[in-house]
């Protein structure tokens, strides 16, 4: 094939990716975006608007060069390696958290702040977010920080290794899209969608690691490989615990019976190898029970007290609320008991009804970040991945709309008051549910 055809095949690819390339380029020049969130919207907007074009185009016609589409997308993540993580401080912790492992500390045992690692404060210190809170990343990712850092403590060193982990997923994702007989190049769907360019390559967050492994145990569930897809499994809430809301679908699919019913469910045959889960998940937090209580203090904290970007949340929250208190703690704590209970549901449901592992996993997780108190927009590296198995247009809206949650970041630059101005949700959440519902409509119509 000469490079004319080529080209002419694959015209659309060559210069959506340069006007994509662009605009990475533009990003990586501003610096510091967290000061510049309204330039950070105009470059982000219009090619989320192209992005979605192109979706459109693969979802009607899936043809094009893989490779291209692969190459493109190694192309954008080395791109965005080069720019500070100013979006968020997350990456400092990773880095502290490593050294002070290095250091022969159990990272769980203090916090940045304490007096007995206070020599191992350098010029990252600053940068560390709730310094005064221990850590709240499990064992695996701890033993990943601890294998960056070993190698070079630095935001590069731990950018470059979660870039490596989500070619990984990419190439994952490839492999899955042929095991169901789907078009390969749909991994376009993830692989130049702009929120994963940002938070992973941009940020460096840490989520992608516990999303690979979770499609890792799903493509190995899907192959008839049970232990392999338990300890992929394992692996995956060992980074990130959220995985663990997945567990009740593996349990179904290694039943063997696949529309039986709560009797179904509920025999033991065929699922010894879930025993593994009980035994690897032990194993990884025993690695640091030397902490003692202060294993999951900081994981404490964040369950009682974060919220953010919160939409199903802050509505039901409202509603107990005691009229004119600006914080109501009981109220807090009842709504998160009430959706905590419609997510239980969720997984029940999904776990009943969905055949297909790889939806009712989206549908868990999905329910997850609706209904949870803390919904940051990397929240959604979770959610992404399933777009080129479903690509859902809601999904799809979402992971464009959330970057206006950044708009907290504008005061927050300038005086240090975190503060979210209301129609940020009503702009972000409004079509999402628009979209999901008309969803809905038209399958039960």
């Amino acid at each position: 094939m000469g490079w004319r055809p080529f080209i002419r095949d694959n015209a659309w690819l060559l210069a959506s990716g340069v006007v994509l390339e662009a605009a990475l380029i533009y990003l990586v020049g501003l610096g510091d975006l967290r000061s510049q969130v309204p330039l950070l919207w105009a470059a982000i907007f219009p090619v989320f608007a192209l992005y979605i074009a192109m979706s459109l185009r693969l979802g009607r016609r899936p043809q094009g060069s893989l490779g291209l589409i692969l190459l493109w997308a190694l192309l954008f993540r080395l791109t965005m390696w080069w720019s500070p993580p100013t979006l968020s401080d997350d990456i400092y912790r990773y880095i502290w958290d490593g050294r002070v492992q290095l250091a022969g500390i159990n990272p769980y045992q203090y916090a940045p702040n304490a007096a007995a690692v206070a020599p191992l404060r350098d010029a990252l210190y600053d940068k560390i977010n709730h310094a005064e809170i221990s850590t709240v990343y499990p064992p695996l990712s701890q033993l990943f920080f601890r294998l960056v850092c070993a190698v070079h403590p630095s935001v590069g060193a731990m950018k470059l290794a979660l870039i490596l982990v989500e070619c990984g997923l990419i190439v994952l994702l490839v492999g899955i899209l042929g095991q169901r007989g789907m078009e390969r190049q749909r991994v376009l769907f993830y692989a130049w969608n702009p929120l994963p360019l940002v938070e992973v390559a941009g940020s460096g967050h840490i989520d992608v690691l516990g999303v690979f492994l979770l499609f890792l145990g799903l493509y190995w569930l899907a192959a008839g490989r049970r232990v392999a897809a338990v300890w992929a499994l394992s692996a995956a809430f060992l980074a990130k615990l959220v995985p663990l809301l997945a567990l009740p679908i593996f349990w179904r699919q290694m039943g063997g019976a696949a529309n039986g019913g709560w009797r179904a469910l509920l025999q033991l045959s065929g699922r010894g190898a879930l025993l593994w889960f009980a035994v690897l998940g032990a194993a990884g937090f025993l690695l640091f029970a030397a902490a003692g209580g202060q294993l999951l203090a900081g994981l404490q904290t964040y369950v009682l007290k974060w919220r953010f970007n919160d939409a199903i949340f802050s509505v039901v929250y409202a509603i107990l609320k005691r009229p004119g208190w600006e914080w109501d703690d009981e109220a807090l704590m009842a709504s998160k008991q009430l959706l905590g209970g419609g997510l239980v549901l969720v997984i029940l449901w999904a776990t009943l009804r969905r055949a297909d592992p790889y939806k009712a996993v989206l549908v868990i997780l999905g329910a997850y970040v609706l209904l949870s108190p803390t919904f940051h927009p990397w929240y959604l590296l979770w959610i992404l991945p399933f777009l080129p198995l479903f690509p859902q247009p809601a999904w799809i809206l979402l992971s464009g709309t959330v970057f206006l949650a950044y708009q907290v970041l504008i005061g927050y630059s300038m005086n240090g008051v975190w503060k979210e101005a209301v129609w940020v949700k009503w702009a972000e959440f409004v079509p999402f549910y628009c979209l999901l519902a008309a969803q809905f409509y038209r399958r039960f119509r």
